[in-house]
């Protein structure tokens, strides 16, 4: 049996192992509700650093030369009614204060112009992580880990300066006194700031060459250039206007849009509105419209290439797809003698072979008929003859051409 002392000894025991069981769950408990609040500080964060992005425009018109300027931050009320925060959160967090927000446009010497000013703020409550009453940088901790990227908090040792996790920033202790625990975000101490983001309202220009990484752009309105597009095709929108950059395999693409032509070399192109005058190209110029002669056509004047592939270029006359030059296109020149023959063209698609010979010199007896006849549809034989059909002696310019 126990003794009455070591009964005791065991109460005891087991009265230690159940206070320190409450505190591990007290210390758990607290580490939770550290970590929920670190949470909800990033969410008012993010929300803050998108208020800024929309109305950047806007704080930069604010700044007083030469700068830095302090303007009005938007409060948490501000933030819900304008769509950034999609709850309503408490003025302060868990172990009392406020939260507080610092805003400035700068640095000095910055210019609205040049769109080289920032906007730069802190966001953090107004008192210190506490535990019983003294600073509890332990708690501050969880508060700046659970809240990510861009929060920070102040040590015991150089309680006057903030650091951010992982050393990535520091800044001023905010807070009166410069007390340890305190827990802070921002975009940017000092002199940076969300001005390195391409602005939905476009109050910043971009200051270097971007790359869209492959992706589409869509829902563009106007588009203008003063230098070099580059591309392989381009479409237009609604209107019936449609661009299309053809590649004609010797290093030089062409662009053939609806009013336009648009010459490119190597890549590059250039502009120029068919109805203003000349149109001058450092590449090559080819039509993009593809037809067969002899077929209909809607607008006199308008220039295709036959559908062949061969290069031919074709004008709309009268209505009708046909050759530039006319009908009855010269293909070569031969001088023959009787009995001579004549290869055929190489006609273009549409076209067919044709022959006129016409005598150069010949003699004959003066009692006897001069004939010049052809044989064949391509090659031909050409013969020179007289009354009897005897050939005779003497020569005749013939031309091909090929007839459409």
């Amino acid at each position: 049996m126990f003794s009455i002392i070591e009964m005791a000894i065991v109460l005891v025991a087991m009265a230690l192992l159940t206070i320190q069981g409450i505190k591990d769950d007290v210390a758990k408990r607290r580490t939770a509700m550290l970590t929920a609040e670190g949470q909800n500080e990033a969410v008012i964060n993010a929300a803050l650093g998108n208020w800024v992005t929309d109305n950047y425009g806007a704080l930069v018109a604010q700044l007083v030369a030469p700068g830095p300027t302090a303007v009005t931050p938007p409060t948490l009320a501000q933030l819900q009614s304008g769509g950034y925060l999609k709850v309503n959160y408490a003025a302060g967090p868990i172990w009392g204060g406020t939260y507080m927000i610092q805003m400035s446009v700068g640095p000095a010497g910055c210019s609205t112009g040049a769109s080289s000013c920032q906007v730069s703020y802190l966001f953090y409550p107004s008192k210190p992580v506490t535990k019983k009453g003294q600073p509890d940088v332990a708690g501050a901790g969880v508060v700046a880990q659970a809240a990510g990227n861009g929060f920070g908090f102040s040590r015991t040792q150089n309680a006057s300066t903030v650091y951010g996790l992982n050393g990535a920033w520091n800044a001023s202790n905010p807070i009166a006194g410069a007390p340890a625990a305190v827990v802070m975000a921002t975009n940017g101490p000092t002199t940076n700031g969300n001005s390195v983001y391409i602005r939905r309202d476009g109050s910043l220009t971009w200051t270097g060459d971007q790359n869209a990484n492959g992706v589409s752009i869509n829902n563009l309105k106007n588009v203008t250039a003063t230098d070099n597009v580059q591309g392989k095709q381009l479409l237009s929108n609604n209107n019936g206007s449609v661009s299309t950059f053809v590649n004609d395999g010797l290093g030089n693409t062409n662009v053939y849009q609806n009013g336009m032509l648009q010459v490119l070399k190597g890549g590059t192109a250039t502009f120029a509105p068919l109805h203003s005058g000349d149109v001058i190209a450092e590449g090559t110029v080819r039509p993009a419209a593809i037809a067969m002669p002899r077929t209909g056509c809607p607008v006199n004047g308008a220039a295709a290439q036959n559908s062949d592939g061969r290069g031919q270029w074709l004008s709309c006359q009268d209505n009708v797809w046909l050759p530039i030059g006319g009908t009855a296109l010269r293909y070569n020149y031969y001088l023959v003698q009787n009995g001579w023959g004549v290869p055929a063209p190489s006609c273009s698609g549409g076209g067919t072979p044709q022959i006129v010979a016409n005598l150069q010199n010949v003699y004959v007896d003066t009692t006897a008929t001069v004939n010049v006849t052809t044989s064949g549809s391509g090659p031909w034989t050409v013969w020179i003859t007289d009354g009897n059909g005897s050939g005779i002696s003497g020569s005749a310019v013939v031309e091909t051409y090929c007839a459409y």
